[in-house]
């Protein structure tokens, strides 16, 4: 049919009928109120085989593009998939690159380098005046000069 009206309810049984999509039961009534439909549909038959047995398949331009539009149309939509926002070895590599981050900022900001127990050795001491006397103690890891005959400064004496 090619107008755009729609069909009657007797086209619609036909179209059916000849397409076999009626059930047994139908069909035989369909028979029984049009007995045309016998001939018509053998000869629908006949024509369908003539027309497949001797008619040649247009060629078709540009089949790859068609074939390609269709089997994007009729494919099954890909599931989406579930990612992980974090998988585990992008979650172990932050944690490695975090740790070096904080090892870095700590050894070059916060950690006061080691001292040696020392920070200078005496080696001799001698005193400039007879009257005075300087000893070396050490003791627990500290040295000291301990000077002894020395007057007491007073308390206004400001050093320069």
């Amino acid at each position: 049919m090619n107008n755009s009206e729609p069909l009657t309810p007797h086209e619609e049984k036909l179209t059916a009928y000849f397409d076999g999509c009626l059930s047994a039961a139908e069909a035989a009534a369909f028979e029984r109120e049009h007995p045309e439909v016998l001939a018509e549909k053998a000869s629908t038959a006949r024509l369908g085989d003539v027309l497949r047995a001797h008619s040649v398949a247009p060629a078709m331009h540009h089949a790859d593009f068609f074939n390609h539009q269709i089997l994007r149309e009729i494919a099954p939509a890909p599931a989406p998939a579930r990612r992980a926002a974090w998988p585990l070895w992008r979650l172990a590599f932050a944690s490695v690159c975090c740790l070096f981050a904080v090892l870095g900022i700590y050894q070059t900001f916060v950690k006061v380098p080691a001292r040696p127990r020392n920070f200078a050795q005496v080696l001799s001491v001698t005193a400039g005046d007879p009257g005075i006397t300087a000893e070396v103690i050490d003791g627990d890891g500290i040295s000291v000069v301990w000077v002894d005959g020395l007057d007491y400064l007073s308390k206004d004496y400001v050093l320069e």
